[in-house]
């Protein structure tokens, strides 16, 4: 067991680097991604499930007490941005489809993995997860219309059926997070910390690997489609984490304007995906497995700014 604790804290320190290898090692070896393809469900879980284990009871509370903030941003990430993204990606002259798709990403909930992002990130958890649960719960009222109506791509979401399902997701995760905190303690769950950071860390590289299924043999057909769309997926998760933090950060602390970016520009179009899988466009499942670059590889990135600025904030 201290083995296996000691290999949970080495992926925790090193979620850099292994974010990198769990992106390009289903490219680059899709024997493996389809190996790994079954453990999708569980693998995006396993993060949602250690970021519900560290929520802070007291930094809950103080979120609790300026609820406009949470209703703000889930607003700006199921409504607000994809109304601007439209604004901006349809005078571009696109391919409709592409089009259509970044569309439908920007009206997306955001990740159920962004509190682990979060808590990797140094960021607030505890606001990650309060935005990102009221806002999937919302999903199957929201996208179908918005995904009609704005981009013109038509989803067979069965909204019931949905909901339903997204529910047990999180309820479960939900009970389980909150019988191991039970079984597990304060104190045990604060030592192990460093072991949790792990278990998101694997949860997340195991889902990379896993999403990239079928995605080489595209872009080795179509390279220069494959390469718009990965393209379009970085500007749109890093032009709505900017716009977001930009427009907070005179106004809030800037942990907050930085976890409020996070979730603004990590979408799940996951979810819609596998409500759709069966009858969804090639297209849908090369955009969902690029989406995940900016998704694994700008945490490289932003784990080290992130860091300078609050150690900064802290100094001041």
């Amino acid at each position: 067991m201290n083995g296996l604790a000691s290999g949970l804290v080495w992926l925790g320190r090193h979620a850099g680097p292994l974010f990198f290898f769990g992106v390009f090692s289903g490219v680059v070896a899709p024997p493996l991604a389809s190996l790994l393809q079954p453990l999708l469900l569980p693998a995006i879980l396993l993060p949602f499930v250690v970021a519900l284990l560290k929520l802070e009871p007291r930094v809950l509370w103080q979120h609790a007490r300026r609820p406009a903030l949470i209703i703000g941003l889930v607003a700006w990430s199921l409504a607000g941005a994809p109304l601007l993204t439209a604004v901006v990606v349809w005078p571009l002259g696109l391919e409709p489809e592409v089009a259509a798709l970044l569309v439908t990403t920007a009206a997306c909930a955001p990740l159920m993995a962004s509190g682990a992002l979060a808590l990797l990130l140094g960021l607030d958890v505890t606001l990650a997860l309060l935005v990102v649960v009221p806002a999937t719960a919302l999903v199957p009222l929201t996208v179908p219309p918005l995904a009609l109506w704005l981009a013109g791509l038509t989803i067979d979401l069965p909204a019931a059926a949905l909901g339903l399902r997204l529910a047990a997701l999180i309820l479960g995760s939900a009970v389980l997070a909150l019988a191991l905190r039970r079984w597990l303690g304060v104190e045990r769950l604060a030592a192990g910390g460093a072991v949790l950071d792990g278990l998101a860390v694997f949860g997340l590289v195991v889902f990379a690997v896993a999403v990239m299924d079928g995605f080489t043999v595209t872009a080795l057909d179509r390279p220069g489609f494959v390469a718009l769309i990965v393209l379009a997926v970085f500007a749109l998760n890093a032009g709505l984490q900017a716009l977001t933090v930009l427009c907070l950060w005179p106004f809030v602390a800037h942990r907050i304007a930085l976890t409020a970016g996070l979730v603004a520009g990590n979408n799940n179009l996951g979810l819609v995906l596998a409500s759709v899988i069966d009858t969804a466009p090639s297209t849908m499942l090369v955009f969902v497995a690029a989406a995940q670059f900016p998704i694994y590889l700008l945490p490289i990135v932003q784990r080290r700014l992130y860091r300078h600025l609050l150690d900064h904030d802290r100094r001041g």
